[in-house]
C-alpha cells in the first residue's frame, strides 16, 4: 500500500501548478487516478484505499510537503 502512495505522491508532485490546501488537492488527484468515474468491481478496493490515505493523513502530509 505504501508502494502505492509514495507512487501517487511522486506522480502529484510532477504538477506544475498546486494551490489551496495540498492535502485536499492531493487526495482529490488519487481519487481521479484511481479511477472515480468508473463504477466498477474496484469501487470497494478504492474505497479501503482512500480511508488508509485518510487514516494515514499526517504521515501523508509529511510526505507531501517534503521535498
Amino acid at each position: 500500500m505504501n508502494d502505492l502512495i509514495e507512487s501517487l505522491i511522486s506522480e502529484f508532485k510532477k504538477q506544475k501548478v498546486i494551490r489551496g490546501n495540498i492535502y485536499d488537492n492531493f487526495m482529490f488527484y488519487s481519487y481521479e487516478a484511481l479511477g472515480a468515474n468508473k463504477n466498477d468491481k474496484y469501487k470497494g478496493t478504492r474505497a479501503s484505499i482512500l480511508h488508509y490515505m485518510t487514516q494515514n493523513k499526517n504521515d501523508i502530509l509529511i510526505r507531501l510537503t517534503k521535498d
